[in-house]
């Protein structure tokens, strides 16, 4: 057996051999000589019109970095490496053969790894090839230092202390790039087996990688596939790099988690995944959004408690913008939306037994209603901890002050938590007021498309329309306290009227 085994490996370090000198991977390795060559000539050229040394680390780690050879080579070869890889390797045959879907990807990972590391080993050779000529040294050089146009180093020089570095980082961060490129478009062919959505899916990442590379500013490179191909656009788009670090993170639970059920039942599991698909959109989409306040703060201005602040600050009848105002119509009008799906529920299953059994309906109100209002404290908590937890990712400074809003930290915490409770109470009683005497969820809706208009300009001036008043910018104009006792009648009179309406169905 171990004969056998140690023929296979010879057999196929043979093969692994032969086709490394094969006529396309010379054609490959000219290729990337003649694009080495012209850069290697512009940035000589540029460090002697500059009156600074260089090294061959200026050379090898420019273009093993270069983002143009990246986009435009780099990238579609791997696609086509992998959609190759994918295409020829998948059959029934092999799947019976390996046993899982699981153990397929896997294997399509190997076969794809052996055409890649043949490509990537004549890169690096290449990068070492075109330093011949150039001096030799373990340290940084005049030109990696300066402000070159055709110098790509100047940020990593800062980072790390050596260029070795950089370059054992920039084939790790490679290697993981291309694998985890490989192991989505394997799980996209897997769930669909449809060939043209898997081009389809290749020509999306070209194109994403091709805007993103031109068109996207560094605080949303992140979204951008080529950001994880080069370690030097990679620092250059996070501060800190631990953000970087944290989407990659993301990426390897996300893949992880999909191969552990890939072979599952599938439409048995979405069934049992349904119910809370919707807090899922609901929760990303709050999380995008705190993102995106802490990334208008710019690169590393403000505290944690600034970008909390910036992401739900909200609108005013006098300080109105639309990305606040539509922020705040996905996080609480979004939270009410949802509670209207159990408000739904329960008026669904209302029946004369558990009006029995919990003998009023008033008994039967707070027995659910209890249970969304600790739902709606735990929301909040969350969004102030998601807030910092960002704030932390995107190199906020860890002080308890506010730089960007003038109003004292224990009243910013004191309007958000308990006006932003009240307020969302009285949304739920109203909508749960339309529901009862319509006995329809649908127009829960409605109520919230006139709580939207509320909230438009020039309408609630004076504050006294319990819409939008837990906006942190109505402390700039308003007590705190005013808010509350405005938002604590609004719902003794609305939860009074659901008493009388208790009381009327009774009679009826």
């Amino acid at each position: 057996m171990d004969d056998i085994r140690m023929t296979n490996i010879k057999l196929s370090i043979a093969r692994y051999f032969e086709e490394l000198i094969s006529l396309k991977w010379l054609v490959l390795g000219v290729l990337i000589y003649f694009y080495g060559t012209v850069l290697k000539k512009r940035i000589v050229e540029n460090a002697i019109f500059d009156g600074v040394n260089i090294n061959g680390w200026d050379i090898s780690l420019n273009l093993f970095n270069d983002m143009y050879m990246i986009v435009y080579f780099v990238v579609p070869l791997m696609l086509f490496f992998s959609t190759t890889t994918i295409l020829d390797d998948f059959n029934h045959e092999i799947l019976i053969r390996v046993g899982s879907m699981q153990k397929w990807v896997f294997r399509s990972l190997k076969r794809f790894w052996i055409k890649s590391s043949i490509f990537l080993l004549i890169w690096v050779f290449m990068c070492q090839f075109l330093t011949i000529g150039l001096p030799h040294s373990w340290s940084w050089s005049q030109f990696s230092n300066s402000n070159n146009l055709y110098n790509t180093l100047n940020e990593v020089v800062v980072i790390f202390s050596t260029p070795l570095t950089v370059f054992i980082l920039q084939l790790v961060l490679f290697i993981f790039a291309i694998s985890m490129l490989h192991v989505f478009l394997s799980l996209v062919y897997v769930t669909i087996k449809k060939i043209n959505l898997l081009l389809i899916m290749c020509v999306i990442l070209f194109i994403g990688g091709l805007v993103g590379f031109k068109l996207l500013p560094s605080e949303y490179a992140y979204l951008s596939p080529t950001t994880y191909f080069s370690i030097t656009k990679y620092i250059h788009s996070f501060n800190p790099a631990l953000k970087g670090l944290g989407i990659l993170a993301v990426q390897i639970i996300v893949f992880t988690l999909y191969l552990l059920m890939i072979d599952l039942n599938k439409k048995r599991y979405f069934q049992s995944v349904k119910p809370y698909l919707s807090h899922l959109i609901y929760i990303s989409l709050c999380l995008l959004g705190i993102i995106s306040s802490s990334n208008n703060l710019g690169p590393t201005e403000g505290t944690i408690l600034d970008v909390w602040v910036m992401s739900f600050r909200g609108t005013s009848s006098e300080s109105f913008s639309y990305s606040s105002f539509f922020y705040y119509s996905i996080v609480f009008f979004g939270l009410v939306y949802l509670v209207n799906f159990d408000i739904s529920k329960e008026l669904d299953s209302l029946g004369f037994y558990k009006i029995i059994r919990f003998r009023s309906l008033k008994k039967w109100f707070w027995s659910w209603f209890r249970r969304i209002l600790l739902r709606v404290i735990f929301l909040l908590l969350l969004f102030m901890i998601l807030s910092v937890t960002v704030g932390l990712f995107t190199g906020r400074e860890i002080q308890y002050k506010l730089t960007v809003f003038d109003a004292p930290l224990y009243t910013v915490f004191y309007h958000f938590l308990i006006n932003g409770f009240l307020q969302i109470v009285v949304y739920i009683l109203f909508v749960f007021i339309f529901s009862w005497t319509r006995k329809d969820a649908s127009h829960g809706i409605v109520i919230m498309s006139i709580f939207m208009i509320i909230m438009l300009p020039g309408i609630n001036q004076l504050g006294v329309i319990p819409v939008g008043l837990n906006s942190l910018v109505y402390l700039e104009y308003f007590s705190p306290l005013r808010i509350t006792l405005v938002l604590l009648i609004s719902s003794f009179v609305i939860y009074s009227v659901i008493k009388y309406l208790f009381t009327k169905s009774i009679k009826m």
